[in-house]
Order: C-alpha cells, then structure tokens, then sequence
C-alpha cells in the first residue's frame, strides 16, 4: 500500500469542488461515484491513481464531447490550475511563483506537484534564460493532464509567449520543452 500511487483530496478539491461542480451532471456524478470518486461525501485523504485517470476520461468525454479525451484532460488541467488558485496553498504557490519567476517556478515544480499527490518526480535541465526541458514521471493515461496544468500555471506566473512540445518517452514519463519570451530583451 504505501507505494501505491494516490492522488490527495486537494487536487479532487481544487478540480472537481472548485471548479467543474457548476458542469457535472448528475449522471456523471453518479459515474465518478460508482469509479471511487463520491463527490457527496466527504473526500477521502486519497484515491488511488487508477481512480483519478478513471474519472479524468470519463469527465473530458463528458465536459467536452468534440475533442479527442487528451484534450479534454488539457482543459481539465487548466481548470486545476484555477481551482488551486483558490486555496490557501494554491493562492500563495502562485504569488510566490509571480515573485520568483518562471525558471524558480520550475525549478520548484516536483514539490508543487507533491502537494497533490505522492509520486510526481521532475527534473529540470535549464537550456537558457527562457527555455528549459522538464522530464516528468507522468503516466501515459494523464497524457494531456499536466501540459494544460504548465500552461495555465505559467500564464498565471505572468509569463507570455509560452509553449511547450511533449516527448513520450515511455508509458511512464514525458519530458516538455519549454520556452517563453525573455522579459530581460
């Protein structure tokens, strides 16, 4: 049990309270119930990995039944990323992050990561003041999850002209390609 991965209750919180609750049906309510994920009870302190990507697909089929489900979980992060805005944690992650800039931010990426569940891992490889690569351990069955999570996580850190490129490099782990517009040109 204790290598099992999990997800903490504030990323369902962040995810789907704060934010998608306007959005779920109640038959998709009742869906994410019969997976693990009862959204009418108190939250569990964690749900297991499986569940979390479970109930992922079936909201990005449901929220948004014209895009490919990667995409869906795109949106799905971006709306995370919202949603942890209005934590405690999540507001002051985001103002300190304003603070530092985008490289400390990413820099800092694995321990933000944590605080939603216990099996990120990232490393960072700095290829110049707006540009870096950044592996993640991510499961291929997020695959759209976390690029939506850094896009809306760097827009709200302040930076413009980001993108990223995702390169799979097995079931188990990604790395992205990142660059911004440089503030100091």
């Amino acid at each position: 049990m204790r290598d099992e991965r999990v997800i903490f209750s504030s990323s369902v919180d962040s995810l789907y309270r704060k934010v998608l609750a306007p959005s779920l049906t109640p038959e998709l309510v009742e869906r994410l119930r019969a997976r693990g994920m009862n959204l009418h009870a108190p939250l569990l302190a964690a749900y297991p990995l499986a569940v979390w990507v479970d109930c992922l697909a079936d909201t990005a089929r449901t929220l948004h039944p014209d895009q490919p489900v990667e995409q869906g979980r795109r949106l799905m992060g971006r709306r995370m990323v919202e949603g942890y805005a209005q934590t405690l944690v999540g507001g002051a992650v985001l103002t300190l992050a304003r603070v530092v800039g985008p490289m400390r931010s990413l820099e800092r990426m694995q321990h933000n990561f944590r605080s939603g569940n216990n099996y990120t891992e990232t490393r960072l490889t700095v290829l110049g003041p707006s540009q870096a690569d950044l592996w993640f351990n991510e499961p291929e069955a997020l695959e759209g999850f976390v690029d939506g999570v850094l896009e809306e996580g760097m827009l709200r850190v302040g930076v413009q002209g980001f993108t990223l490129h995702r390169t799979r490099h097995s079931p188990e782990s990604a790395t992205y390609h990142l660059e911004w517009a440089d503030r100091s040109s």
